[in-house]
């Protein structure tokens, strides 16, 4: 066992979900509730903390944006967010009402709505949370241009997406707990591309895609 505690974090989430069963995931007989709390745990580690902080610092996310973050889940990037910036406002969107809630709750500086597309977002957005995103969206493409119709002329995309290359283990967790696609880098880079300005890439693949990009 490493004996550093991020990544020993990480080896021991790694050895809870091989006790939890990939078999017995694949065939649904694993108590959902069991996995959702599994999730849970991950999203406060250590180790996510400090990826989520660092990544944001090294984007130059500043403070005083209208932030919007897609897919909400629990609240926790909004938290993180918080701890060390100051927004003009900050909103998460999720299609789980359950979710929503657990994110009031979690994050109580920021706003949360249960909708299931940017589409329905109203407003307008200088910055947009793409940290862990894409892979629960039903449609990427979609949800990529309902987005860029709420993020202002200039406005910019901060882009942290774990792909097949960097962590397949912890995207099979994330498969696991309902995730719908797993994406190489490239794959990445070219559906933001057809959307967005690519402004500067951070990472490629490890330990997870870094990139911003701006609207065009």
């Amino acid at each position: 066992m490493p004996k550093g505690l991020y990544a020993r974090e990480w080896v021991e989430m790694h050895m809870r979900f091989d006790e939890i069963g990939a078999i017995k995931i694949a065939q649904d007989e694993v108590d959902r509730n069991a996995l959702d709390l599994f999730y849970s745990d991950i999203q406060v580690q250590g180790w996510h903390r400090i990826m989520v902080k660092t990544f944001l610092k090294a984007a130059g996310v500043t403070d005083g944006q209208a932030v919007l973050e897609p897919y909400s889940r629990e609240g926790h990037i909004a938290a993180f967010y918080h701890e060390d910036y100051k927004p003009a406002s900050y909103l998460g969107y999720d299609p789980s009402a359950v979710f929503v809630e657990m994110a009031k709750a979690v994050a109580p500086s920021a706003t949360f709505v249960t909708v299931s597309t940017a589409c329905e977002i109203s407003g307008h957005y200088d910055a947009v949370l793409l940290i862990e995103k894409l892979q629960w969206m039903p449609d990427p493409l979609r949800e990529l241009e309902c987005i860029s119709r709420v993020l202002k002329p200039g406005g910019r995309l901060y882009v942290a997406q774990p792909v097949a290359e960097s962590m397949p283990g912890y995207l099979a967790i994330l498969t696991a707990v309902g995730a719908q696609h797993v994406f190489t880098w490239r794959e990445v880079e070219d559906m933001l591309s057809s959307r967005f300005h690519l402004e500067k890439r951070l990472i490629r693949a490890l330990p997870f895609y870094g990139a911003v990009f701006q609207k065009r």
